[in-house]
């Protein structure tokens, strides 16, 4: 299973519009891994190995976001990967998988795939960091 997990790269290579495209597609296939997982996991199962990369990319994405001028934080897509974060969390404090959460993740997903090509990449890696170093 592929986990989202931005990957650090030098300034030239983020500029390289193939590897753009390559990280894009890399996003893709994290996020349809990612979907098959919400529909293979048991209701009540452990879920925090699942839950809190999501979390961390969710969280990252909406900050990311919150400092970009030109997304901002009230667009469709943050409010509803918003959503899903509360969702995720309370998953994650009680460590058990919801199933009733599926359609909000689901959506939440599609919504950070969209949203990544949107936010500037330095500000989503700036805040992936701080995320990373707060953990």
């Amino acid at each position: 299973m592929a986990k989202i997990t931005p990957t650090r790269v030098k300034k030239q290579v983020g500029l390289n519009p193939i590897a753009q495209l390559v990280a894009r597609e890399n996003m893709r296939k994290a996020i349809v891994d990612q979907k098959i997982q919400l529909y293979m996991r048991d209701e009540g199962a452990e879920c925090v190995d699942f839950c809190v990369p999501m979390w961390m990319t969710f969280r990252a994405l909406v900050g990311a976001a919150g400092a970009d001028p030109k997304v901002g934080v009230d667009t469709y897509e943050v409010k509803i990967i918003r959503g899903a974060i509360s969702a995720l969390e309370q998953m994650i404090t009680d460590n058990t998988y919801r199933r009733v959460n599926i359609i909000s993740l689901e959506t939440a997903l599609d919504c950070a795939y969209a949203l990544v090509n949107k936010v500037n990449s330095v500000l989503f890696n700036q805040e992936w960091n701080r995320l990373a170093s707060g953990m």
